[in-house]
């Protein structure tokens, strides 16, 4: 099936609510030990409100992917510094695919397209944070060059995980 890879708009609020809820708790609900608090996280970064900000705020971009219906999506913000490093860049927060569509090459297409679209805004370098017990993202991104650049703490009140940044000059 064709993928297309479009920029959301303001419209497209409720549709990143429903993939967003989907995709995060089907990819990472192994990775919590309370369903509450993971409820609570998913809420934050999925609220009506909070996208609806997010799609206007200029610094931020929301791409999503689509076949005959929507496969998944992707946040970046421009022009972010890396945490304790001195550099900056675009900032990969958010790439996910339904389950169902992994293993199709949705996600090389969509990071791809990031990659270009950074290279446009000419942001030289581009970084995210990857749980560290994700080593399936892990791999994905260290095949197109990323590198580790350090470990920052994810802590919650019942739970505390590595996160992993990674980097690379684009």
């Amino acid at each position: 099936m064709e993928l297309t890879i479009r920029n959301a708009h303001a419209g497209d609020a409720e549709l990143l609510h429903q993939l967003g809820r989907m995709t995060y708790s089907a990819h990472f609900k192994h990775m919590w030990v309370s369903e509450a608090e993971m409820d609570e996280f998913i809420d934050k970064e999925y609220g009506l409100t909070e996208l609806r900000n997010s799609l206007a705020a200029p610094d931020e971009s929301w791409l999503i992917a689509e076949t005959a219906m929507p496969v998944g999506f992707a946040k970046v913000t421009w022009n972010t510094p890396v945490p304790d490093s001195g550099m900056s860049g675009a900032q990969l927060n958010k790439l996910y695919l339904n389950p169902q569509e992994t293993g199709k090459n949705y996600g090389r297409r969509l990071f791809e397209s990031i990659i270009h679209a950074a290279r446009e805004k000419r942001e030289g370098y581009l970084w995210l944070e990857v749980m560290g017990a994700n080593v399936r993202a892990r791999k994905f991104y260290e095949a197109f060059g990323m590198q580790h650049i350090k470990d920052i703490p994810f802590i919650t009140a019942s739970q505390q995980s590595i996160v992993q940044i990674l980097g690379m000059v684009i």
